[in-house]
């Protein structure tokens, strides 16, 4: 606990500085309109053209000798390129010596992709895009995909067979070979717009396919916890304006916000910690998490943050933290100003034996940012 003060007090006296008393005004009333994209959507690629590309593609082509040559390390069992078709998707298999699988490159199920992009690191494959994922056991590297997008939907992938899941650099030397062979109308440059995500939106954690997210816009908080709360439950960039400041002050300047239909996020490239905000008329009170009858969650606490009552609790797994306060100075009233941190795996490598639990680092950063919230947007008059 003294930890945790220390860094909360550290932390909260960097925000408070540009704290800024708000004055409460009488409220107008709520509109809470369904929410509705306000940017346009970049256009896919047409889907029979591509289809058509690959279906005339000899996946075989994409596995190159020539790198294999570079990496049997003296190793003269012969090796073939086996084509099949799975699942009625086009494949091929670099085997050695009759019956070992060293390589695969693949045709990927669109209704996978969207998970490879959220997963995966983007990687330059000699000017090519592709996403990099590792699977690691026990400590160790177990296994290594490469997917490299052809349309919104579609993408080849290339990796390892398990006698060789542990060399990852060898992937990249097969998938960069490869990439170079795909037709050039068919690849992404490493910056280029593969998915429907527009900007910060392709860092969020989520298998949205973009349909449903825009980066946040500056708007203006207004002044007044009703009026403040409604217009949050109107338009999710209000939630993102209450909180811009003090997430990027805590938290650092790599946290970008998105506004969705649910309200508010905080997304960061890297993917190892995603933030949820709110400040809304609608949902419940704070109370009601405090009473949580369902005992939902665990570790509830009753505080303040700046001069508004509060609560905190956690999942039972310790995966994320939430904090909820009554902007309008009362747990049982509808309405709330919220926070949600939770831990996520890291982009481009899926670790089954890491356990992800909020640190108490960022716990304390999660109060410092709702105590500054309360006192710079909620503070009572007078």
């Amino acid at each position: 606990m003294k930890f945790r003060r220390v860094i909360l007090g550290a932390v909260l006296g960097c925000l408070l500085a540009a704290c800024a008393e708000s004055v409460e005004t009488p409220p107008s009333p709520p509109q809470f309109p369904e929410w509705q994209p306000k940017q346009p959507r970049p256009a896919d690629r047409d889907e029979e053209a591509v289809g058509a590309a690959l279906a005339a593609l000899d996946f075989c082509e994409l596995i190159d000798l020539a790198a294999y040559d570079r990496r049997k390390a003296g190793d003269t069992r012969p090796v073939t390129r086996e084509p099949k078709v799975k699942y009625g998707r086009k494949m091929c298999t670099l085997v050695r010596d009759g019956y070992e699988p060293l390589i695969y490159a693949e045709d990927v199920d669109p209704g996978h992709l969207v998970l490879h992009r959220v997963d995966g690191a983007v990687i330059d494959l000699g000017g090519v895009k592709g996403y990099q994922e590792e699977t690691r056991r026990e400590g160790r590297l177990d296994g290594c995909a490469i997917t490299v997008p052809v349309s919104f939907q579609r993408a080849v992938r290339f990796e390892l067979g398990m006698t060789r899941s542990k060399d990852c650099e060898l992937l990249r030397d097969f998938a960069t070979a490869g990439a170079a062979k795909l037709p050039r109308d068919l690849v992404y440059p490493p910056d280029g717009q593969d998915s429907a995500r527009v900007g910060a939106c392709a860092d969020w954690v989520s298998t949205s396919k973009g349909e449903n997210c825009d980066p946040a816009v500056e708007v203006e908080v207004p002044g007044g916890a009703e009026r403040i709360i409604a217009a949050g439950a109107a338009d999710p960039n209000v939630e993102c304006a209450v909180f811009r400041d003090a997430v990027r002050m805590a938290f650092g300047p790599d946290f970008a916000p998105i506004a969705t239909p649910g309200g508010c996020y905080f997304v960061e490239p890297k993917h190892r910690l995603q933030v949820e905000a709110g400040a809304t008329a609608n949902g419940g009170a704070p109370g009601e998490w405090l009473a949580d009858p369902n005992k939902t969650f665990k570790d509830h606490q009753q505080l303040t943050f700046g001069d508004r009552p509060g609560v905190t609790f956690r999942s039972k797994d310790d995966h994320e933290f939430a904090l909820y306060a009554s902007p309008l100075g009362n747990l049982d009233v509808r309405g709330h100003v919220r926070l949600r941190i939770s831990p996520e795996q890291e982009r481009g490598v899926e670790d089954w034996d890491r356990s992800k639990v909020v640190s108490e680092v960022d716990v304390a950063k999660a109060h410092a940012v709702m105590d500054f919230v309360l006192a710079t947007h909620f503070r009572v008059a007078g």
